[in-house]
């Protein structure tokens, strides 16, 4: 008789299942360095949000991860943020909270 496998409750099987099927980055530059890489925020000047985007591309470019990262990338629901070095087009008029219009290499 096979028994069905439990997972246990907390936050190591939450976060298992969190990163099910994500791509490994380990090693990537973009790794605790949100800052250059998240979408425009409210309060963000837009030549701010275009300058600190293309320094996260400059970092993809020479990331070991790349192609990793662009394979997973081509999978997922992307937002307004930099993602294996492609830089999303600014949103509708500008401001952040509308969905991008579509995404741009640089």
């Amino acid at each position: 008789m096979r028994h069905a496998r439990t997972v246990e409750p907390g936050p190591v099987s939450l976060l298992a299942a969190i990163l099910e099927g994500t791509a490994d980055l380990s090693g990537a530059p973009c790794i605790g360095r949100p800052e250059l890489f998240d979408a425009r925020r409210p309060d963000e000047d837009a030549d701010d949000t275009a300058f600190r985007h293309r320094a996260a591309v400059r970092l993809c470019h020479r990331c070991t991860a790349f192609t990793r990262c662009r394979d997973w990338a081509s999978t997922a629901d992307l937002d307004e943020s930099v993602v294996a070095g492609r830089i999303p087009d600014p949103p509708i008029h500008g401001k952040p909270g509308h969905p991008p219009n579509k995404v741009s290499r640089f």
